[in-house]
């Protein structure tokens, strides 16, 4: 989408055709304010202000078509009350006008918010580029039927007094963000006898071939000689082969490290310990945290922000194939550490394990964050509205937090007490994969702890916001979400100032 902001004070400022004319309006906040809209059309708009059709409410749009001219339809978009606005009522409200642009073939569109100086444009751009989102790969076409209309140009009337350089970097960034994010979706949505963990450290080398980014991939033979036996025991069951993906961005020598790591579960069938067919078919989603990893790094090669990022991504499928781990076997992970597997389906944590052993081995960071579909329990607690982080860190929490609500991929921080690691303790082996029944996704999390030693760590537990987020209307809820590609874009480039 291309975006164009101008800084105007009356119409006449203006000379090009911008399409549909978008005026936001909050709940009974009339008469509409808008620096170009003509006469006419405020008089029939305001007619069906005055039969309560219009009334600004939450989600709440109309959309009426004019005559060519400056502009040739305009669409009303309801925000609620003043008060309670926020950057995230932009997105859903947005979000919830979609449809309208599909109907209404709208392809070039014009935000006037010149009269609106303490809205963000960028969260409308973020609505739209994820609204119109969709995975039709699989489809049959109709050779007769046109491919479906999108906004492929966006421009933003702000007051003259507003910076419109500064405007303009904020909404090419979120734009940006949100494309990968669409990336990170389409990557889960391809369904698990096409995304295989090789097609995924394809995609990863991909990356680097575009951009220059180092990238690293480690195989099974290499994987067996480092020791990361927990990998290698998830991917036993599978004829798919185990990969360990790493890429770098470098930017000098005195620059500060994170590392983002994500689980790559491509398929995930329980291993012995199989899960219930009802929906298995969604356990393609098990490497949501990949693909939010490498899309984030996406647009972190992109930017070439002056820090340096280490993106991991342990990969594998959990197959009940006839060399398939077995509930009770023993592993030693990467950092010599034994575990008794006691559950199969408890995968997620194991790969993990060495995933993040070896990234702060080999690459010591200042910080570093996982994000996994890991727990069910996490659902339970949270369910599909935030994501879980726990941490060794509530400074590194607090930064997160803060990411989440920017970019409406929010976290809420559980706790990580020591009496929860005693609960992972193994009986015949140092620690077992699965704790009791009870507080599951936080002794996932405590398991994960015993393999990052001293480094400032945070896991986030996103198995309830992957996907099935029905209450976001600028996410269609038959699809993955890509939850954490802005959340991680925005913390990495918020900790450029520092890491605490």
């Amino acid at each position: 989408m291309r975006v164009n902001v101008t800084s105007i004070k009356n119409k006449e400022d203006l000379t090009s055709p911008l399409g549909t004319l978008v005026i936001p309006v909050y709940k009974k906040n009339f008469p509409l304010n808008s620096t170009i809209l003509e006469a006419q059309h405020e008089e029939a708009l305001q007619a069906l202000i005055d039969r309560d059709i219009i009334t600004g409410a939450t989600k709440e749009s109309y959309f009426l078509p004019t005559h060519e001219g400056l502009y040739n339809a305009v669409l009303v978009l309801g925000l609620g009350e003043e008060e309670k606005c926020d950057t995230e009522t932009l997105r859903r409200s947005m979000g919830a006008a979609c449809p309208a642009l599909k109907t209404n073939k709208v392809s070039h569109i014009c935000f006037d918010l010149s009269h609106f100086p303490e809205l963000d444009p960028s969260a409308f751009l973020e609505a739209i580029v994820l609204g119109q989102y969709d995975f039709e790969v699989y489809k049959s076409k109709d050779n007769e039927t046109p491919a479906p209309t999108t906004v492929q140009e966006a421009h933003v009337l702000v007051h003259e007094d507003i910076d419109a350089e500064h405007v303009h970097q904020s909404a090419e960034l979120a734009v940006l963000a949100c494309l990968s994010t669409n990336g990170a979706r389409h990557l889960a949505n391809t369904p698990a006898n096409e995304l295989t963990p090789t097609a995924l450290a394809d995609f990863a080398q991909g990356i680097a071939n575009e951009t220059g980014c180092e990238c690293t991939i480690l195989g099974e033979t290499q994987m067996a000689s480092l020791g990361m036996n927990a990998i290698l025991g998830v991917s036993r069951g599978s004829a798919q082969p185990a990969k360990l993906i790493v890429l770098r961005h470098h930017h000098s020598d005195d620059a500060k490290t994170i590392a983002i790591v994500g689980k790559g579960v491509t398929f995930d069938t329980g291993g012995i310990s199989i899960k219930p067919a009802a929906d298995m078919h969604e356990m393609k989603y098990d490497m949501c945290g990949a693909a939010a990893v490498l899309c984030a790094m996406m647009n972190i090669v992109e930017l070439k922000p002056p820090i340096n990022v280490i993106c991991v991504v342990p990969t594998a499928e959990n197959m009940t194939g006839d060399a398939a781990q077995r509930p009770g076997d023993i592993v030693k992970a990467y950092n010599g550490k034994t575990i008794e597997v006691h559950n199969t389906d408890a995968e997620g944590r194991l790969i993990l394990a060495d995933a993040l052993a070896y990234t702060v081995d080999k690459y010591k960071p200042d910080a570093i964050v996982d994000m996994a579909t890991l727990t069910g329990a996490c659902v339970v607690a949270l369910g599909h509205v935030a994501a879980g982080v726990f941490t060794n860190s509530d400074s590194l929490a607090l930064s997160l937090a803060d990411a989440g609500e920017q970019t409406g991929e929010r976290v809420w921080q559980l706790p990580l007490w020591p009496e929860y690691e005693e609960l992972i303790k193994g009986n015949h082996a140092d620690l077992c994969n699965i704790g009791p029944r009870w507080g599951g996704a936080i002794t996932a999390a405590a398991f994960l702890k015993q393999f990052i030693g001293e480094t400032p760590w945070a896991h986030i537990d996103i198995a309830g916001t992957a996907w099935g987020a029905d209450h976001l209307p600028y996410l269609n809820s038959k699809h993955a979400t890509g939850f954490g590609v802005r959340l991680l874009t925005s913390w990495i480039l918020g900790q450029i100032e520092g890491i605490e």
